[in-house]
């Protein structure tokens, strides 16, 4: 027992005399010490253009374009050509299982390969695979659907539903031909270019934005593809109609 003792206390001081407050004492670490530049950089500042009036400032995009050398080629073996997304839209549309998803009113979006896994691919072998993916935008049913092909074959359909895929030449033209009859465009509009963007109106606290949950389209028209928007209006597609239509401000 008083061996213990001893050893216990010999232990508890020896041990002591080896940490500080905060645990075991390790050697400083050797850091080397570098000159500082004599003349510190200069911030990056974002500029904003000054053409536009209050609530339209848009950022000066320097930088945003990437330089050619570190531009990634597009694999022209992997994309669809025209003839070929015809010919895959004309067997989808045809078909008795897709016809039912579509409804009576939608629009083309997109199409493209995919691999057997089914993921989405960038490299030499996209093009290997004879299975390809359809999306179109039900306006009638209000949801998006999805359409798996090996060759012309429809292999599976399905309705995305939450999912607003970006918006198609079909929408745009569509939101275009509506904007262009409305009263308060119509007369106005029709030697300008339009434009169209999918928007998504807010969800409110006691109500939702005019177009909530449908899709839904911003279209604007110029001058030419870079001249600034004129006139504008915000189509609800799957209600087949215009929502708000106006003239933009004039800009200094």
């Amino acid at each position: 027992m008083l061996w213990s003792v001893i050893g216990v206390a010999c232990g508890c001081s020896l041990d002591a005399g080896s940490r500080g407050p905060f645990g075991p004492e390790d050697p400083e670490t050797a850091v080397q010490k570098v000159k500082l530049p004599g003349k510190a950089p200069s911030p990056h500042i974002l500029q904003f253009t000054g053409e536009d009036i209050a609530g339209h400032h848009k950022p000066k995009m320097v930088g945003a374009a990437l330089d050619a050398a570190v531009k990634r080629s597009t694999n022209a073996s992997a994309v669809l050509t025209a003839s070929e997304v015809a010919a895959l839209r004309k067997a989808a549309e045809s078909d008795s299982r897709v016809r039912p998803f579509l409804g009576s009113r939608w629009a083309f979006i997109d199409a493209d390969r995919v691999p057997p896994e089914g993921k989405l691919s960038f490299g030499c072998c996209r093009h290997t695979t004879n299975l390809t993916r359809l999306v179109y935008y039900s306006y009638s049913q209000n949801v998006a659907v999805d359409v798996h092909m090996k060759d012309t074959n429809v292999l599976s359909v399905s309705r995305l539903e939450g999912y607003q895929p970006p918006e198609g030449q079909q929408d745009v033209q569509r939101g275009i031909e509506l904007a262009k009859a409305d009263p308060r465009l119509a007369g106005k509009v029709e030697q300008l270019e339009g434009h169209g963007l999918l928007m998504q109106p807010d969800r409110g606290f006691f109500r939702n934005d005019p177009g909530y949950a449908h899709r839904t389209i911003w279209i604007t028209f110029s001058q030419g593809q870079d001249g600034d928007p004129k006139y504008w209006a915000v189509v609800d597609l799957t209600e087949d109609k215009v929502l708000e239509a106006g003239e933009e401000p004039p800009r200094s």
